[in-house]
């Protein structure tokens, strides 16, 4: 799971010896240009923090800090190293499920620690934490672009609504929408809209609809009832993706809209490899720190197999999983830039 930093000089990835009576497994920090790297961190146990992943990596957005989630004997835990060599990852915090956004400016963090939402500044150390209380029904609790507010779901009078709060004081909150009992929402870049998935059955693994969400006033737009496995907003605000799924055909679709929800695009339908099937399963974790789309908002990277659709418009595709860069305007055919199972563009 290489992870690109912020300013794009340094990659971090899991490194896993296997041989012997014991698996190693650390965690590395690369310099993108000499490749030369330092370890960061020795796990004590050889646990995976998600199938196929020993850790979940994710920079700070400012500043040379990392974040890591690692199995250790004492349950999942979060850690962050400070970007100084030879220094220590401190931990954040322990326990399971564990999900969590840096803000923009990387003095805070969003947890979200079994059923517990906390906002921790600074991230490490013995700070004060203001605590939401208990929150169910989604995964990363959201800070917004200018660090002011926090986005989140919780239950009242037993029906889950979508909440904003000031990070200034978390006890004074605005439901902007209901939704349903499962549900994932993302921040647009200038912090004026909501990207929000929800649905009602908690045992199906997919939204049955997308809704574009003013935070102001304003109404709601339906972009989609069908199927979506996942959703993203483009770097430059001006244009929405997500994964279609056809259950029917047991494969998933590329599609692009403008911001408002026009000039609909679908792009490639394919199988994801099994590390971007676990991307796209989490993908409201893995959009803070590992994107698909290019920095200009033009392109989309994607690692798996052509599906039937994309066979029959594109020819035949080359056996096991291959990257495909995708043009986002639809203008030109997916490009197969090599073998691959993972493919992510740098933040720069």
């Amino acid at each position: 799971w290489p992870t690109w930093s912020a300013d794009g000089t340094k990659l971090a990835a899991s490194r896993v010896i296997a041989g012997g009576a014991r698996t190693e497994i650390s965690l590395q920090v690369m310099d993108a240009r000499t490749g030369r790297s330092e370890t960061v961190y020795d796990n004590d146990l050889a646990g995976l923090v998600a199938d196929g992943a020993p850790h979940y990596i994710y920079w700070a957005p400012l500043g040379d800090a990392l974040s890591f989630l690692a199995s250790t004997p004492d349950g999942l835990s979060l850690f962050v190293w400070d970007g100084t060599p030879g220094n220590p990852a401190a931990l954040v915090d322990r326990g399971a499920p564990l999900y969590y956004q840096w803000s923009k400016d990387a003095s805070s963090m969003a947890l979200h620690i079994g059923p517990d939402v906390t906002l921790a500044k600074p991230p490490a150390g013995d700070g004060p934490r203001q605590t939401i209380g208990s929150a169910v029904g989604f995964r990363v609790p959201a800070i917004s672009p200018d660090g002011a507010s926090l986005a989140y779901v919780a239950v009242s009078d037993a029906s889950s609504g979508l909440y904003i709060s000031s990070v200034d004081d978390l006890s004074q909150a605005r439901k902007i929408m209901d939704v349903g009992p499962v549900s994932a929402f993302l921040w647009s870049p200038d912090g004026t809209h909501l990207l929000v998935g929800d649905q009602p059955n908690p045992r199906v693994p997919f939204f049955d609809r997308l809704i574009l969400v003013p935070v102001g006033d304003g109404p709601l737009t339906t972009l989609s009832t069908e199927g979506v496995l996942a959703f993203y907003w483009a770097p430059t605000g001006d244009k929405l993706a997500w994964v279609a799924v056809n259950s029917a055909q047991q494969e998933m679709e590329w599609v692009v809209s403008s911001k408002d929800g026009s000039d609909v695009k679908r792009l490639f339908s394919f199988k994801p490899s099994g590390e971007v099937f676990i991307m796209l399963s989490f993908f409201d974790q893995y959009a803070h720190s590992h994107s698909p789309w290019s920095p200009d908002g033009k392109s989309l990277v994607v690692a798996g197999s052509k599906g039937e659709a994309a066979r029959r418009s594109n020819g035949r595709t080359p056996t096991g999983d291959r990257v495909y860069v995708l043009d986002a305007e639809g203008g030109a055919a997916p490009r197969d830039i090599g073998a691959g199972i993972l493919a992510f563009w740098s933040w720069n």
